[in-house]
């Protein structure tokens, strides 16, 4: 019986209830090239579940308090397909079907190992492998993880070379230390801030064309939405120029968006952190992910610029104070007030950054090469992983520099056209405010 982290305690909120759908998993397909050995491919990904605890655990929910149990290692099931003839130029569209195929798939948390692979051949040296986890046992970060150390397992296992991997804690010992810095002095001068940051606050909802039902049963929708290059290009010529980050960028443009919808000059914005601030711990596969929440006051601003400034010192604040989703939400219980009302849906901003997230050392290779299959989309709505509630917007750059986005939403409580004009208002706001960032911000 292992206790459960302040993450994994917050999953098991009864308003958290649906992160333990069996639909709340997490996905990634990649594109390979090169004769993949299947005896050796299942050999490596049973290598992986052995490495990392967390893909062979469960919490116990209906315990008091509940817990975690780590469970033996078993098989991975994989899955092998052979697809149809086609020509190469196909490929690529049916490549992307087969990431949309597994993100539509579902996962019994009590089936273990949480991880599930599919390689589909198109011939001999051309197939897509797609892996899939779930939320409780993975987060993005430890996604990149099981795709670097199956590589290295694979290298491995058809003696290409040998093993070597730094050493993985695992989850577990991560929740001892969390809960050991949780009991110590300063974090309780660091939930000060918070009560002080955010006295009085409320968090940022998005008004819903329908009441939010108690409880979800249609399949999520994600409405994919990108930025070309070449107003990217602007945008990091700027970053590097006044020492922002993506981030800031993007939760600046956010909040301009969470004014224009709210009418509100302190959005308290809902954003995703990584979680891995302790180095020891970023070889940990696990759910690691939280959420700080950003206030930014712009009551004080007149351009777009002052709008970045006073978003920069926002965020710094924040990083210096890092505390505990939950324990915020404990501490200062009226910041969740919003969410009572069925008429507000909570949201949560997340940015990504291609160039910093990968956790691989090289690339994956089985035989010559890979490619990450998933291109960049504009306007495109298709049936998502189920999320615990509420919505998600997030961007990310890939490495063509362009802005890749999508609005993740359940249609039994948002129209598809609704989520469209605040995309199109994002992606105004941005283009607008990067052309000219001494603007007036509220006329962008």
């Amino acid at each position: 019986m292992l206790p459960l982290s302040s993450q994994q305690q917050h999953l098991c909120e009864p308003e958290q209830a649906g992160a333990f759908s069996p639909r709340f998993i997490l996905c990634k397909a990649l594109r390979i090239t090169g004769h993949v050995d299947t005896v050796a491919l299942q050999n490596a990904l049973d290598d992986v579940v052995a490495r990392h605890e967390m893909l062979r655990s469960v919490i116990v929910r209906d315990a008091c308090p509940p817990y975690q149990q780590v469970h033996p290692p078993s098989p991975v099931p994989l899955t092998v397909r052979d697809l149809p003839p086609m020509p190469s130029h196909v490929r690529q569209q049916v490549a992307e079907e087969q990431l949309a195929r597994a993100e539509a798939s579902s996962m019994d948390l009590e089936q273990l190992p949480l991880l599930r692979a599919e390689l589909a051949r198109f011939d001999s040296h051309d197939s897509v492998l797609s892996l899939v986890s779930h939320h409780c046992a993975c987060d993005g970060w430890s996604m990149n993880l099981v795709e670097r150390d199956l590589a290295a397992c694979y290298a491995a296992r058809t003696g290409e070379h040998p093993l070597d991997l730094p050493k993985a804690p695992q989850y577990q010992d991560y929740t001892r230390w969390q809960r050991n810095q949780l009991a110590q002095p300063a974090a309780l001068a660091r939930l000060a801030y918070w009560r002080e940051q955010l006295d009085g606050a409320r968090m940022f909802t998005l008004p819903t064309d329908r009441p939010v039902p108690a409880s979800y049963t249609e399949p999520y929708l994600r409405y994919s939405f990108g930025v070309g290059a070449e107003e990217m290009a602007t945008v990091s010529r700027f970053v590097k120029a006044e020492r922002f980050s993506g981030f800031m960028v993007m939760l600046a443009v956010f909040n301009v968006l969470a004014h224009r919808i709210s009418g509100t000059l302190d959005p308290a914005v809902s954003t995703m952190f990584h979680g891995r601030s302790e180095p020891q711990f970023r070889d940990t596969v696990g759910f690691f992910l939280d959420f700080l929440t950003m206030r930014t006051d712009l009551s004080g601003c007149r351009s777009f610029r002052d709008v970045l400034i006073s978003t920069r010192a926002t965020c710094l604040q924040a990083y210096e104070h890092e505390v505990p989703h939950r324990q915020v939400l404990q501490a200062i219980p009226s910041l969740g007030e919003p969410m009572t009302n069925p008429g507000n849906s909570y949201v949560v901003f997340g940015f990504w950054d291609s160039s910093l997230t990968s956790t691989t050392t090289g690339p994956f290779r089985i035989g010559d090469g890979f490619s990450v299959i998933r291109k960049p989309e504009r306007a495109r709505v298709r049936r998502n992983e189920q999320l615990p509630g509420g919505v998600t917007f997030n961007t990310g750059t890939v490495p063509s520099g362009e802005l890749v986005g999508s609005l993740q939403f359940s249609p039994e409580t948002f129209d598809e056209t609704t989520v469209a004009g605040w995309v199109s208002d994002y992606c105004q706001i941005l283009t607008t405010a990067m052309a000219d960032p001494d603007r007036e911000w509220e006329l962008l």
